[in-house]
């Protein structure tokens, strides 16, 4: 099968011809349609996950799709060969990934039937990125009332969030560098929408004691670590252990590894599904474009970037 994959230790990504996955127990095969770009795909192609998973090359990337099952593995039931399913590769090795025509992921936690109100695109762009907007909200003890600023809230994660936080009540001060992008992020939900250019000067003017929460998905915290109130959150998707944050003696460092469950998928597809929660897509590329779509990243886009696989 295509995909586009690792091939060995201190490779670059390429396109590769690799053998098709077979589905072990408690598995399911995806013949993958579609599949988001994110933050942890350039991680593991420029070798920065080598750290923390174990790697079995190839090591194909792509971490959440959509797609329709093509095979079950043994003890897998409620779920059929057929069935049109969004989900996360999720186990705790690097080998299988959603840039593929085939993936597998668990059947328990690793996906979900999808909504038939999002498009491909869409499907593919909840399931990992919605996990982690999940797991940040979930590290705010009572966020109704309490300021929250969201830097680099107009990526996959941020648009997810803003509207999850905005919804539990908090006041979201979401950030933007460009009109549009900060127009969705209040029609969103987010209370304020302000220019990461004029960041601190703004955040001053809404909350001049500081926020009580900053939820870092984008940049360099440092910038931003002294808007946050002694004893504050400072909650990142990026910084992987609390060593790695500024004013750690002042601030509470909150890491956050946005895994998937079965609660989470089942929260996430009902939200979405019934319209209540947005996914956004800012662009698609094709399978031969992966390489684009790793340069755009990040780069002003609102929402996901999707590759068109399937």
């Amino acid at each position: 099968m295509k995909a586009f994959a690792v091939g060995a230790q201190g490779e670059q990504p390429a396109h590769l011809e690799i053998d098709t996955p077979e589905p072990d127990p408690g598995e399911v095969r995806v013949r993958v349609t579609a599949a988001s770009v994110n933050g942890f795909d350039l991680a593991v192609a420029a070798g920065w996950m080598a750290g923390f998973f174990e790697h079995r090359y190839p090591v194909v990337l792509g971490r959440e799709f959509a797609g329709v099952v093509d095979a079950v593995g043994e003890g897998v039931s409620g779920i059929d060969v057929g069935d049109r399913v969004l989900g996360v590769v999720s186990k705790p090795f690097l080998r299988e990934g959603a840039f593929a025509e085939y993936t597998t992921a668990y059947a328990d936690g690793g996906l979900i039937g999808a909504p038939e109100i999002l498009t491909d695109s869409e499907a593919a762009s909840l399931a990992h990125t919605g996990s982690t907007a999940l797991a940040i909200l979930a590290s705010i003890p009572e966020p109704e009332g309490k300021k929250v600023l969201v830097v680099g809230a107009t990526g996959g994660v941020g648009t997810l969030f803003v509207q999850l936080a905005s919804a539990a009540g908090a006041e979201v001060i979401a950030t933007g560098r460009t009109v549009d992008g900060r127009e969705l992020l209040s029609e969103l939900g987010a209370a304020h929408s302000v220019d990461y250019a004029t960041l601190e000067a703004s955040v001053r003017e809404i909350a001049p004691d500081g926020v009580d929460v900053a939820v870092h998905l984008k940049g360099d915290p440092g910038e931003f670590a002294s808007l946050v109130k002694d004893g504050g959150l400072l909650i990142s998707s990026v910084l992987y252990s609390p060593d790695m944050f500024p004013d750690a003696d002042r601030l509470t460092p909150v890491p956050i590894a946005g895994y998937p469950s079965a609660e989470a998928l089942e929260r996430l597809t009902g939200l979405a599904g019934s319209g209540e929660l947005r996914v956004i897509v800012d662009r698609e590329h094709s399978f031969d474009e992966i390489g684009q779509a790793f340069g755009e990243y990040g780069h002003e886009t609102i929402g996901n970037i999707v590759i068109r696989i399937g």
